[in-house]
């Protein structure tokens, strides 16, 4: 949508311009930035983890050389909320590791097929 404004000198009267939608005050950088961030939240949320704090900040870019529009800010975390969220992953990344033995000193004749056939 061309959003073109036609100025005018104020004393010729208001300046006369179109009319704006909701699309106007749209952000896709943002809208990515978000999406990876809610997709970083629901994967962390299947181990137990949740980070209540996490956001999408626009990055200053006349302080910094990212070269991102947006950067994800995981937030601020207690000590204790940070032994808690390392000790779940590390029970999950555990057991993962566990089944994975397990599975890889299965014999390949007596391992189960994956596709439904018996």
């Amino acid at each position: 949508m061309d959003r073109v404004m036609l100025h005018r000198n104020p004393m010729g009267g208001l300046v006369m311009c179109d009319p704006v939608g909701p699309d106007y005050l749209d952000d896709p950088d943002r809208e990515v930035a978000v999406e990876a961030g809610v997709r970083l939240v629901n994967v962390l949320l299947r181990f137990g983890v949740n980070l209540e704090q996490i956001s999408a900040d626009k990055v200053c870019h006349s302080c910094t050389d990212v070269k991102d529009a947006y950067r994800i800010t995981l937030g601020t975390l207690t000590v204790d909320d940070t032994h808690s969220m390392a000790s779940q992953l590390e029970s999950f990344a555990l057991e993962f590791e566990q089944m994975r033995e397990r599975l890889c000193s299965i014999p390949p004749h007596q391992a189960v097929p994956t596709d439904g056939s018996a």
